[in-house]
């Protein structure tokens, strides 16, 4: 049975973090290690992986704070599978996710393959998040799997992208090479995550990474009319669709629309001021 490691990267996540290992650990799939690489967390992270006494953990705490790119690189570098699965500490990977990874990986010649992910629960309201990907395409690193031979082909994730992205960059120059499968079946639910004022703050932020990955790969498919994001657009023009815009479910909901807006606008700068710095006409 081919050997493999799951990377996950993790910062202050400790309440989510507890399901996501517990499902790991119940996997189908038995011959796998965990390799967890912690950003310096502040909460009881270290304590709630050592509580686990499992020997296919292998736990790291970087104080370095070089980013998200860096920190996966670090995972890879200290794995010892040839075949790596990435998700993160506020998904819940099912039972039969490497498995079905591994399907894909050891029967194709596709240098990795791409899970499917939804929601947890149906029932949220603005002031939480999630990640969803349900055909393919996205290459986010909840939910994908490579053969590592080809992670060192492309040299690993591009530490250029600190915040964010780091993960379609990775997936645009395997592609180059080779292809990513997408199997529906390597399914992982991501949670609600509560949006905190730091939290959406550095969702704002990641605008400058995304401009850099359109501007060095031609990206232009994610840009409408050469505008990105239209709807965050439309929320700073327009701050009274807001309520229209996000589904409202709580009295926090309320609350948080104000900073959905701050978001929106902070987004919008970072766009317009990357590309005027990187000399790339977009809106």
């Amino acid at each position: 049975m081919e050997f493999a490691s799951v990377i996950i990267i993790t910062k202050n996540h400790s309440t989510f973090l507890k399901k996501c290992l517990e499902s790991i650990l119940n996997q189908t799939y038995r011959n796998f290690e965990v390799i967890i690489v912690d950003d310096n967390s502040s909460d009881q992270t270290k304590k709630l992986i050592t509580s686990f006494k499992s020997n296919k953990f292998r736990y790291y705490l970087n104080k370095d704070n070089k980013g998200l790119a860096y920190l996966r690189n670090f995972g890879i570098l200290k794995s010892e599978g040839d075949y790596i699965f990435f998700t993160d500490a506020d998904c819940i990977p099912t039972v039969n996710w490497i498995e079905e990874g591994m399907k894909v990986l050891t029967s194709y010649p596709y240098a990795g393959v791409e899970g499917r992910t939804i929601a947890e629960s149906q029932d949220f309201g603005v002031s939480t998040h999630f990640v969803e990907n349900i055909n393919g395409g996205t290459f986010q690193t909840c939910n994908i799997a490579y053969k590592k031979q080809y992670l060192y082909k492309v040299n690993l994730f591009s530490e250029k992208y600190n915040r964010a992205y780091e993960d379609l960059d990775l997936a645009i120059r395997i592609n180059y090479i080779s292809k990513i499968g997408f199997n529906e079946d390597m399914l992982v639910l991501h949670q609600l995550v509560p949006w905190t004022v730091r939290s959406l703050i550095s969702s704002a932020l990641r605008a400058r990474n995304k401009v850099l990955l359109i501007k060095e790969h031609n990206y232009t498919k994610i840009l409408k009319y050469r505008i990105l994001e239209t709807n965050s657009l439309i929320q700073v023009i327009f701050p009274f669709l807001l309520p229209f815009y996000f589904r409202i479910k709580s009295v926090r909901d309320l609350y948080i629309l104000p900073l959905m807006y701050l978001r929106a606008l902070i987004h919008r700068i970072i766009i317009w001021r990357t590309a005027i710095l990187e000399r790339f006409f977009i809106l």
